[in-house]
């Protein structure tokens, strides 16, 4: 249903136009039709002209009512809408933990003076920080960014340097005020390429799944992923470039011994 009420708000303008040709019709019909009337003659041709003129009419008022809608829907149901999805009310951020294990020591801890001398009292002992766990597998020497505002157009997956070998659900965010549509765009990472777009989406998304990619539909190789966030005048307002490398699905190991025959006499 929201889905339906931004893509009214998207084509509104469309529809005045159409819906004022319209009405502008049904206004010559109903003109013309009295027209006839006025000069008609007989019963059946007055008929008619009533006719007309009940059918000009009655388009015409559905047409303004029509307007009315798209106007109701454009101005005050989206908006209202917009503001419900991306309340932080409404929209919890998932909740991302890193995974550390402990490794044990290898030997009894001792803590030794500046002579060498083993210094009684408890032991002291550092533990290294734990460094962050990056989304999947990360290619390096990937170029650096571009955009990607924490708050409007953001990606946690895919990161930069992103390997995609298989259907993947991308996350982040993508939202702006008087928002109308995100969109996917992929260009081929070679000098004088130029994005084309995979996939448009209505509803704003705050630190929440984006869309599915499938790499099954591109060959493999490096590419640039530019996520981008348009407003109500189609005025792409944020964006978010990262680079990702797309390849086959790693080999599945064969267990060994699978698939042999036995060949021993019964």
């Amino acid at each position: 249903m929201t889905s339906v009420v931004f893509f009214i708000e998207r084509i509104s303008f469309g529809l005045y136009i159409l819906c004022a040709a319209g009405i502008l019709l049904m206004a010559f019909r109903l003109q013309q039709a009295r027209r006839e009337l006025a000069i008609a003659q007989f019963k059946l041709e007055r008929e008619h002209a009533l006719v007309r003129q009940a059918a000009a009419i009655t388009f015409g008022g559905l047409l303004i009512e029509i307007m009315v809608g798209v106007w109701a829907i454009a101005t005050i149901m989206a908006p209202a809408v917009r503001d419900l999805r991306t309340s932080p009310q409404s929209v919890q951020a998932p909740v991302l933990t890193r995974f550390v294990t402990s490794t044990p020591a290898p030997n009894p801890p001792i803590a030794l003076d500046a002579g060498g001398g083993v210094v009684a009292g408890p032991a002291v002992f550092a533990t290294p920080e734990p460094t962050a766990t990056s989304v999947g597998t990360i290619v390096p020497g990937a170029p650096q960014i571009a955009g990607c505002p924490r708050e409007s157009a953001w990606l946690l997956v895919p990161g930069n340097g992103h390997l995609i070998f298989e259907t993947t659900t991308f996350w982040g965010t993508a939202t702006t005020s008087d928002f109308a549509f995100y969109r996917f765009e992929l260009k081929p990472a070679v000098a004088g390429a130029e994005f084309a777009p995979i996939g448009d989406y209505a509803v704003p998304v705050v630190d929440g799944p984006l869309g599915d990619f499938y790499p099954i539909n591109f060959a493999n190789g490096e590419y640039r992923f530019r996520l981008t966030v348009f407003d109500t005048t189609q005025t792409m307002r944020h964006l978010c470039e990262v680079t990702i490398h797309i390849s086959d699905p790693p080999p599945t190991p064969t267990p060994i011994g699978a698939g042999a025959v036995d060949t021993s006499p019964p």
